[in-house]
């Protein structure tokens, strides 16, 4: 496996936001655990190879949820705006 935040030392699992979206101690904000690790990465020694895996998946599962709103908000507002330009165009 990559160097991810699932990894670092500086990744603070026991404030977490949801599971697999935690603390960074370096950036000082929440984020999901199978982000590419930054220059400040510190390889943690504390956390099983299976509690870094763990974190990994459950970090790409909060992504996953969050890519599907954006995709849900986005769809209907260009569908809005092909349907607009199409009017303006007599084609519809």
């Amino acid at each position: 496996m990559g160097r991810y935040c699932s990894d670092c030392a500086k990744f603070n699992t026991k404030d977490k936001k949801t599971d697999g979206v935690c603390m960074c101690k370096v950036l000082k904000k929440h984020i999901p655990a199978n982000t590419p690790a930054c220059a400040k990465f510190e390889k943690s020694y504390s956390r099983s190879w299976y509690e870094k895996e763990k974190l990994y998946d459950d970090g790409k599962a909060a992504a996953n949820k969050w890519s599907g709103k954006e995709t849900s908000i986005l769809v209907p507002i260009v569908l809005i705006v092909i349907l607009i330009i199409l009017k303006i165009f007599g084609i519809v």
